[in-house]
């Protein structure tokens, strides 16, 4: 049950940092404020999510974190940045938190998760689904003018 569930942990933790990450590209990018304050919150998020899991983690017998979970990369790549408008940022940010969705809905599948785990994923998950909603919502307020 432990390497099943550190398993699961890990990967998480995973996607958590690289969420963290991609929120703070995106910040960097936009040049809307209110973008800005919104990206760089979830990137503090997102580094709470995966301090929370990191110490789920580690009650259960995990070694010390290195900083490199393996997860897939799906998060823009900063090389295209200067193409992209804030409607495009919002477009990879979604796509991102789709991929985090889909983990944590994985996460959640597994059968022997301990119930604390089990509690903490669950609530992740509803921040991460909240998330985004509200990211869905920005790309519609943010919408070229001919889209809308």
């Amino acid at each position: 049950m432990n390497e099943k569930t550190l398993a699961v942990l890990e990967k998480l933790i995973a996607v958590c940092r690289e969420g963290e990450e991609g929120f703070q590209l995106a910040a960097d990018e936009v040049k809307s404020s209110e973008l800005q304050s919104l990206f760089l919150g979830y990137s503090l998020q997102r580094s709470r999510l995966s301090r929370d899991l990191e110490e789920a983690a580690s009650a259960l017998g995990r070694a010390a974190a290195t900083r490199d979970g393996g997860a897939a990369r799906t998060w823009m790549a900063p090389e295209a940045a200067e193409s992209r408008d804030e409607q495009a940022v919002l477009s990879e940010c979604e796509r991102g938190e789709e991929a985090a969705l889909a983990a944590y809905a994985a996460a959640l599948e597994e059968t022997e998760l301990p119930p604390t785990v089990r509690e903490l994923i669950t609530a992740q998950a509803t921040e991460v689904k909240s998330a985004h909603a509200v990211i869905r919502g920005r790309r519609t307020r943010f919408a070229p003018e001919e889209n809308k």
